[in-house]
């Protein structure tokens, strides 16, 4: 799966260099399932590797906590894509920046705009698309730093 950045999180990235690694040492007393993020479902809390929110490799599995343990993402909403030939990376986060802020909403809430999280959707690359028929956008809100809270009907 590829990550899209929306414009609000390339501005906290630059602090999730030094936040992330310094955070890491304390996930290693908690209990965590890897998984491969096509099979997250609506709630899930994960923490997303920096190489995922810096561009550096795809998003291909991740690490599930429960939500009261320290994580920096979880899955707000999810959208079945239908279409049988790949719509391309710009369609795909034209859909992203609706279907995600509106998904945000009704897991949260609240605006993602008014949150203290980002969002930041998971989609099919085509390869994966043709290969593994992937036909998911997983729409994640991401914080940095991380919490020990689900986000369901908090409002922030």
């Amino acid at each position: 799966m590829s990550a899209f950045s929306f414009p609000r999180l390339r501005i906290r990235l630059a602090l999730s260099a030094v936040l992330v690694p310094l955070s890491l040492g304390f996930l290693a007393g908690c209990s965590s399932q890897p998984i491969a993020t096509s099979e997250l479902e609506v709630g899930d809390c994960f923490n997303m590797p920096q190489e995922v929110l810096t561009g550096t490799q795809p998003a291909g599995q991740v690490e599930r906590v429960d939500c009261s343990h320290s994580h920096n993402s979880q899955v707000v909403g999810i959208k079945e894509l239908t279409d049988t030939r790949y719509p391309g990376q710009k369609q795909l986060y034209d859909l992203a920046l609706k279907q995600c802020a509106q998904d945000f909403k009704d897991f949260v809430g609240s605006s993602y705009r008014d949150s203290q999280w980002d969002l930041y959707p998971l989609s099919p690359t085509e390869t994966s698309w043709k290969d593994k028929a992937e036909r998911k956008l997983t729409c994640v809100a991401l914080t940095i730093p991380e919490q020990k809270r689900s986000l369901e009907n908090s409002k922030k």
